[in-house]
């Protein structure tokens, strides 16, 4: 259960990031010519770490992806501390694979079986 700081606190995070995106330069990095969907982000109960979920659209190289935006978290940490966040440290930011829209998926794909939506007109 998230405390109302903390989901405002993630909001801040997570708009801020999006931003960092599009303002900095990233050098030869595959996820500069891709658009990425920020999911939201999971802060800690001190909020100091930032746990970001991503996904790239199209859901192509995910891994390289994210292992490019953990390899240049110092630039999204740098770019959080220059934003004078209301808190007294910077969080830690680490960058995690969104699969939420897999799962969704396959619920979808569940629900549309034959046997299963006999069972629930039944």
């Amino acid at each position: 259960m998230s405390s109302q700081r903390q989901m405002r606190f993630s909001e801040l995070i997570r708009s801020l990031i999006s931003k960092c995106l599009l303002v900095e330069d990233f050098y030869n990095l595959s996820f500069q010519t891709t658009s990425i969907t920020i999911s939201y982000v999971r802060m800690s109960k001190d909020l100091r770490i930032a746990n970001i979920y991503v996904m790239p659209l199209g859901g192509e190289n995910k891994i390289k992806i994210i292992k490019e935006l953990n390899e240049k978290k110092y630039i999204f940490q740098k770019f959080l501390s220059k934003a004078r966040l209301n808190s007294k440290f910077t969080p830690k930011v680490m960058f995690f694979l969104d699969d939420s829209f897999d799962e969704a998926e396959k619920i979808e794909k569940l629900l549309l079986n034959k046997n299963v939506s006999r069972d629930l007109d039944e």
